[in-house]
């Protein structure tokens, strides 16, 4: 059931370069990336990473295009764990990442025992963070994010561990707006309703992160994994302050509440 798992390492990748570079394109003068050797042995953190979705979302692809920067047209269902291991510079910090991708879980493992019967060796219990992708352009796979996350939150101890919803596929649900002029893109009219639905639920009533990207286009890539660096960073920073943490504890104490 399990099969053979794969790994990849990766050289560091300076997430504060690359997403200058993107926006500026790659013919600008944005300076060189910083090496690691500048980051000192403290500043070293360890994040184990699960991406959790439906078949076909794209979450395969968001990795690869995060860590390869490269995306492949043919569709490949993920039949078996891969684990990636980049690392990466942000906020002046060293992160080693361990990003695993794994086939669709019909349901997310209640116990240690269900996790070792049916799980084994996914570190799905274990992870210090999510990121639950669904389609922007099939927005029904939302529902499938919205059940795993209830599974989530009623079966472990979701303190401190962070959510970061991603809606892929930005690519096929935008149009260009004026295009003699601006070029801007907007969400097509027909899936925004349900969109802004989406966004204020988990925003509001989840407290979770959320953000669009399209894979294919490397579009906000990057800022996916920023932005989960950011929340955990949060999380941190507040772990250290004890009478925040109070405060913070009251007013999310209903944070994983099943809506």
């Amino acid at each position: 059931m399990l099969g053979y798992n794969a790994t990849f390492f990766f050289p560091e990748l300076d997430l504060d370069f690359l997403e200058k570079r993107h926006h500026a394109g790659p013919n600008s003068d944005v300076g060189s990336p910083r090496s690691p050797i500048e980051i000192s042995p403290e500043s070293i953190d360890r994040i184990k990473v699960v991406l959790l979705g439906a078949s076909a979302v794209g979450k395969t692809s968001i990795i690869q295009q995060f860590v390869w920067n490269d995306f492949y047209e043919e569709y490949v269902p993920t039949d078996k764990k891969h684990t990636y291991y980049p690392s990466v510079i942000t906020n002046d910090r060293l992160y080693e990442i361990k990003i695993s991708d794994i086939p669709v879980i019909p349901y997310f493992p209640v116990n240690s025992y269900y996790e070792w019967t049916n799980y084994r060796y996914y570190g799905l219990r274990s992870s210090s963070a999510y990121i639950l992708v669904f389609d922007l352009s099939n927005i029904e796979t939302f529902q499938y994010i919205k059940t795993i996350r209830e599974q989530i939150c009623e079966s472990r101890n979701m303190n401190n561990v962070p959510i970061l919803v991603v809606g892929n596929k930005q690519d096929l649900v935008t149009a260009e707006e004026g295009h003699s002029g601006g070029g801007k893109l907007a969400i097509n009219s027909g899936v925004e309703e349900k969109r802004r639905d989406i966004i204020n639920l988990v925003k509001k009533h989840w407290k979770s992160g959320y953000i669009e990207c399209s894979a294919k286009y490397n579009w906000k890539v990057i800022a996916v994994f920023k932005e989960l660096i950011n929340m955990i960073d949060h999380i941190d920073s507040r772990d250290q302050s004890p009478m925040l943490d109070n405060i913070q504890d009251a007013l999310d104490r209903n944070k994983c509440v099943i809506l």
